[in-house]
């Protein structure tokens, strides 16, 4: 500076009047000129510095946290307890109305709001820190509805978390069909809030296609699964509070592998997950054999149908969701173990206690069941099966409605939709007949005294009291009720749910 005013001097050296207004200038208007300044910069740092405060503070308020998805530009706002979309424009209004009423902050108030926001478009939600209370929360809807310990589904949540953030593994995660339904749901909610690139499920599969054994794990679902409504309101609602902690566990533990070597302490959880990981198709063959299987020394024999059913009961008992060996193999290393017979197809000199119960069922299926146009529920089979045991003084504890089923989808070849066995007949109860029965005496009943059109649902109600006096006293479904009741009653007399009053009279 001293430097530019000396060349100044040197070049008005000769010109007094232009040095007097120099040192004019320099007595009066530069300190004030130089004032001025020095307190813009004062004030542009102290708004800086407030701003990066308030920003700060905005950001890191545990009871007000703000997310960003980019791939599909939502931003998501966390309570502590819950996590929720929230709209950009509400997140403006938010922070202009707060800055407002900050004088010092006012005039940089859209600038703050600016910054706020790329800040929080910085911030994933798969990198927040969940509360205990969210991760608890997200525990106890998993636990034990749809898994037995907190341990299987902290296992779960991690392996999502790991799907969710593209970890590299080569594991796979081996889980019952039943769960589908459940798992294609979930991928579809994380889809709409993490982009249609995000496959949460991506190493889970539902079938055996020649995996090492040593990389895979197991999901072992409850029951409960089954039922969409023990877990479809609970993922609609907390989708996020689930991404969050999934993705919290996956930085956590590291990975799902790691979770179970350094971190579980559940000894049957471990045990139950990393099973596959300890057999082979070898060790299980012949484990199978040693336990399940009993030599014979008469004409004892197995056919193959029936050694496949014992063989998918012994997976199913060592709780491995899918078939680990393939039928070929499987049926080519029985052969170099026990004596097989290629033209009949069975197995000789052998035999298994387990498959008493088969036989029995067998018998109950040939001489009871047959083609037909109706359909039964697995319980009620369940119940005729177990009457007809006990009028034979038969054994009935071998079985029950879950392993009926299971024989039913492996021997009959009859086809099964959910609960329903379809298009067979049973000589033990002709449903469809015994409804017109009760039907025709109804009619008789209301043709006394109904003179106005009945509802569906009053018509069901009668018949089940009115079936208390037939012989079989059983009751079919309202549903099953509702879907033949136009096979017994012609449809013209059914209008709305209701069954025409002229029905009584004319028909």
């Amino acid at each position: 500076m001293s430097l530019s005013l000396n060349n100044l001097y040197e070049k008005y050296k000769d010109q007094p009047e232009v040095l007097a207004k120099m040192e004019e200038y320099l007595n009066k208007q530069f300190p004030h000129a130089l004032e001025l300044f020095v307190s813009r910069i004062n004030r542009k740092q102290n708004l800086e510095k407030q701003s990066k405060i308030y920003i700060d503070k905005f950001l890191n308020n545990p009871e007000t946290q703000y997310f960003y998805v980019h791939q599909t530009d939502l931003f998501i706002f966390y309570n502590g307890e819950n996590y929720a979309i929230i709209n950009e424009d509400s997140i403006w209004h938010l922070l202009l109305s707060d800055i407002s009423t900050k004088e010092e902050l006012i005039p940089w108030k859209h600038k703050i709001k600016n910054l706020a926001i790329k800040h929080i478009k910085e911030k994933p939600i798969t990198q927040s820190i969940p509360e205990s209370t969210t991760i608890q929360y997200v525990l106890q809807h998993l636990t034990p509805t749809l898994f037995r310990s907190k341990s299987e589904a902290k296992y779960f949540l991690t392996v999502l978390g790991d799907n969710i953030l593209k970890k590299p593994s080569h594991s796979t995660h081996f889980t019952r069909m039943e769960s589908k339904d459940f798992l294609i749901c979930l991928q579809d909610l994380i889809q709409y809030v993490m982009g249609s690139q995000c496959n949460p499920i991506s190493s889970i599969k539902f079938k055996y296609y020649n995996q090492d054994f040593n990389n895979c794990g197991i999901f072992s679902f409850n029951d409960s699964v089954k039922i969409t409504s023990c877990w479809n309101d609970f993922l609609k609602s907390h989708i996020l509070d689930l991404i969050a902690v999934a993705s919290h566990y996956s930085h956590q533990f590291q990975n799902a592998n790691k979770y179970i070597q350094n971190h579980c302490q559940n000894t049957d959880a471990i045990q139950s997950i990393t099973y596959m990981s300890t057999v082979n198709a070898e060790t299980l063959i012949s484990k199978f054999v040693d336990e399940w299987l009993e030599p014979s020394t008469d004409s004892g024999e197995i056919k193959w149908v029936e050694m496949y059913y014992l063989w998918k009961s012994f997976i199913k008992e060592c709780n491995i969701p899918i078939m680990p060996v393939y039928i070929k193999q499987l049926k080519d290393r029985l052969s170099t173990k026990l004596n097989y017979n290629d033209v009949l197809d069975l197995y000789t000199m052998i035999t298994s206690s387990k498959l008493s119960y088969v036989k029995t069922f067998q018998s109950f299926w040939e001489q009871t069941i047959s083609e037909g146009a109706d359909e039964f529920e697995i319980s009620e089979l369940w119940s005729l099966y177990y009457n007809w045991m006990r009028e034979k003084n038969a054994k009935v504890s071998g079985i029950n409605e879950e392993k009926l089923h299971f024989l039913i989808e492996h021997f009959s070849g009859s086809p099964i939709t959910g609960k329903y066995v379809t298009d067979i007949k049973c000589n033990l109860w002709d449903k469809q007949a015994e409804m017109e029965d009760i039907i025709n005496q109804l009619k008789v009943d209301y043709n006394f005294c109904q003179e106005e059109d009945i509802s569906i649902f009053k018509l069901y109600k009668d018949y089940c009291k009115k079936i208390l006096d037939s012989s079989s006293k059983r009751t079919v479904s309202k549903k099953y009720f509702e879907k033949y009741i136009s096979k017994i009653i012609p449809p013209e007399y059914i209008k709305d749910n209701r069954l025409l009053k002229e029905y009584w009279s004319e028909f």
